[in-house]
């Protein structure tokens, strides 16, 4: 697997010509704001190669039409990691969001617990992780 996230960190220009494997993208839950705010670490962390490869495409002002492969790649990724949350860390998952809402304008009080949901979300090996054996 090509790592885009090391890539994009050492500034190298990604390499875009592997094909996206997508297995179904009816692979899709609706979150919302607190829900989301909560995934990013994990969603960053478990999705990386689909977000890089997005995000490459979308610097590279790719008309969106021509990323369906990758959208959905994003999409179905994002949603198993959520799904992974809810099935194993959904303690660590309740309590960011708790805390994100009760300081919502003080997230760093909320770093321990952020850390405790990426953790867990790797421990359990959701996303792409999954795929590294």
């Amino acid at each position: 697997m090509v790592d885009f996230t090391q890539q994009a960190f050492n500034g190298d220009s990604l390499s875009l010509e592997r094909e996206v494997s997508v297995t179904s993208n009816n692979n899709r839950v609706i979150l919302d704001s607190k829900e989301l705010n909560a995934s990013s670490g994990p969603f960053n962390l478990c999705c990386g190669e689909a977000y890089a490869r997005f995000s490459e495409l979308k610097r590279q002002k790719v008309h969106p039409a021509k990323m369906t492969k990758e959208r959905d790649a994003v999409e179905s990724c994002s949603a198993d990691v959520y799904k992974g949350m809810q099935s194993n860390c959904v303690t660590q998952f309740e309590a960011v969001i708790s805390c994100l809402s009760d300081n919502p304008k003080e997230w760093a009080k909320c770093a321990v617990l952020r850390r405790e949901l990426d953790v867990c979300a790797v421990k359990n090996k959701l996303g792409e992780i999954a795929k590294l054996g």
